[in-house]
């Protein structure tokens, strides 16, 4: 674990616009400097970088951050490695008695990519004196720049080719850990043999693993490396580092299920698609791609077994799914793969089908409606809703989640709220008439409105303007809280709470954002402070103009408070039998309820 003192240390020594300006060329802009985007396609330049905040926003595709989180996004680097990278600039060390061995850690790692790298280089010699594997591969209208961009080499049939490259073959340990060797009773032999090898490389370029095609006849067809310290299935695409400049550019990533997929596919143009590894695809995989697009496209056969790995890439995107991102799906005909489908077809009319591909939510809602049956019964409508409302309660993107129950409410006749959403949260139920007929004008002319949008926007103006955060805030949000548990999910409090602590501790916007990575408040504070920027940067509003607002929205709180604690005295019984003490509270909140706002 790296100190936060050491990373708060760190984001200060090191300028924010020497670190982009290696990568993304700046024009200054105002008080900012700005460029097109280098997270997606743009003509018209919407990415600023603050000097004075240190954090940059783009205002095209909503990324921002800190240095650090630049050149995770940008490089494809981990949290550690980008705080290595900062610290080699700065010229400082990363403090290593807080970094439970880290050091011989990344020394194993090295030699294992050492390992890997220099076995694909012997797989790639090994393929030019491979006649029967170039005859296979030009047979699948792979030519040699597609090979060489994939790294694509060859297993010759000996049981022992690798040792032509190591020669510690019988006593390497490295060979072991990384999965290129078995070890049976004593005996070593390679695990790839009579195979086309395509290299499986990470996010950041290097190899961690590979995966071979039987050429001849044998099983399995395809074989990939086991688990080892550097590949882990379930976390890893394969052929991103391949299309990482396409995707940038096309602002998508079309996903399949084969190596050879990946290849064709980018031997016929289609050079944003990548590969899943043998497995069911994962939830982190689908973050770590909509991260880098916001169009997700899985291709699968269209067969019955296509459509339920479908499916569970569906469900393994209801968490991820961000409002304003699109994850679809396309089926290819029975019988077809991408591979062949494009070769019969070509790029045109297979593009016109990713463009057309099925939207995530048609997808669900037509498979629970086809497991329902008939929807013209009761018993088709509520096991339309039983299946539904655990999916639905997955998704985490506000909108897409109100307009999918929406949808279903249609199908079944139920309401968003019998199916998981709470409509309180969007409208606040109509407020009981009281005997006292002022008291009821006062209930329902003075309700608040769009109150649950006020946490949302008090978190807004702290991350964007912190200075505006009173010494009271914190101890007003403990006594206003229970007087509110029906307007806002604890959810909502828990997290302007925490917002409250951290920049009472003189956090910072990029700081905050560092602190809340990987938490539950990452996706919240990321929304809050794209709105922001949005709301105040690009109207360059005045800190004394949020002060106010800032304001405001408490005063809207107390307001809300206090006509829920009339409701509640109004509840026990009528004005007229109520105890003395009660009725000068009451008369107390009518009067603070009735006086005209200041302006």
């Amino acid at each position: 674990m790296i100190p936060q003192t050491f990373i708060d240390e760190l984001l200060n020594r090191v300028d924010i616009v020497d670190v982009i300006e290696k990568f993304v060329p700046l024009k200054r802009s105002g008080a900012n400097l700005s460029a097109c985007c280098p997270f997606h396609e743009e003509k018209t330049p919407s990415f600023t970088v603050s000097q004075q905040k240190q954090f940059y926003h783009c205002f095209g595709c909503g990324a921002h951050g800190t240095a650090i989180s630049f050149l995770m996004e940008y490089q494809s680097l981990g949290f550690i490695d980008a705080i290595e990278n900062l610290a080699a600039r700065a010229g400082v060390e990363v403090p290593r008695d807080q970094r439970n061995d880290r050091a011989d850690q990344q020394r194993d790692s090295k030699d294992y990519f050492l390992t890997n790298s220099r076995a694909a280089s012997h797989y790639k010699r090994q393929l030019k004196e491979a006649p029967n594997a170039i005859d296979y591969l030009k047979s699948r209208g792979i030519d040699g720049n597609i090979a060489a961009k994939f790294l694509v080499g060859y297993a010759s049939d000996d049981w022992q080719g690798l040792n032509q490259e190591f020669n510690d073959y019988d006593d390497s340990q490295h060979l072991l850990d990384v999965g290129l060797i078995n070890d049976k009773d004593g005996r070593r032999y390679d695990r790839f043999r009579g195979r086309i090898i395509f290299p499986i490389r990470d996010f950041r370029g290097r190899v961690i693993a590979f995966g071979g095609r039987i050429i001849e006849k044998g099983e399995p067809k395809y074989l990939n490396s086991p688990e080892t310290p550097l590949f882990h299935k379930g976390k890893e695409v394969y052929g991103f580092w391949e299309s990482r400049h396409a995707i940038r550019q096309e602002g998508r990533i079309l996903v399949v299920e084969g190596y050879m997929d990946v290849v064709a596919l980018h031997q016929k143009g289609i050079t944003y698609a990548v590969a899943t590894l043998g497995t069911a695809v994962t939830e982190f995989q689908v973050s770590r791609l909509l991260k880098q697009c916001s169009d997700l496209i899985f291709c699968f056969d269209g067969d019955s077994a296509g459509r339920k790995a479908a499916f569970r890439a569906l469900e393994s995107s209801l968490s991820q799914i961000e409002d304003g991102r699109k994850v679809s799906f396309l089926y290819l005909p029975d019988g077809d793969d991408p591979d062949s489908f494009i070769r019969a077809h070509g790029r045109e009319v297979f593009e016109e089908k990713i463009v057309n591909a099925t939207p995530m939510s048609d997808v669900l809602i037509t498979e629970l409606t086809r497991q329902s049956g008939d929807l013209e019964s009761v018993e088709g409508k509520s096991k339309l809703a039983s299946l539904f409302k655990p999916l639905v309660a997955r998704v985490k993107a506000p909108m897409m989640k109100k307009l999918m129950t929406e949808r279903v409410s249609r199908l079944t006749g139920l309401s968003i709220h019998d199916l998981g959403i709470d409509e309180s949260l969007g409208a606040h139920k109509p407020v009981r008439r009281s005997l006292e007929n002022r008291s009821a004008s006062i209930l329902s002319s003075s309700r608040v409105s769009s109150a649950p949008s006020v946490l949302q926007h008090l978190i807004e103006m702290l991350v964007t303007f912190p200075e505006v955060m009173r010494d009271e805030d914190s101890e007003q949000l403990k006594v206003l809280r229970p007087n509110l548990q029906k307007h806002f999910s604890s959810v909502q409090f828990d997290a302007l709470a925490e917002i409250l602590n951290l920049v009472g501790q003189q956090l910072n916007q990029a700081e905050i954002i560092d602190y809340v990575r990987n938490t539950g408040l990452e996706a919240l504070v990321a929304r809050a402070v794209k709105l922001a920027n949005i709301r105040y940067q690009r109207g360059k509003v005045e800190v004394e103009s949020v002060r106010s607002e800032y304001a405001q929205a408490w005063e809207q709180l107390h307001r809300l408070s206090r006509l829920n604690l009339q409701k509640e005295l109004l509840s026990k019984t009528s004005v007229s039998s109520m105890s003395e003490e009660d009725k000068a509270r009451y008369r107390s909140l009518t009067q603070r309820l009735t006086e005209p706002k200041a302006d």
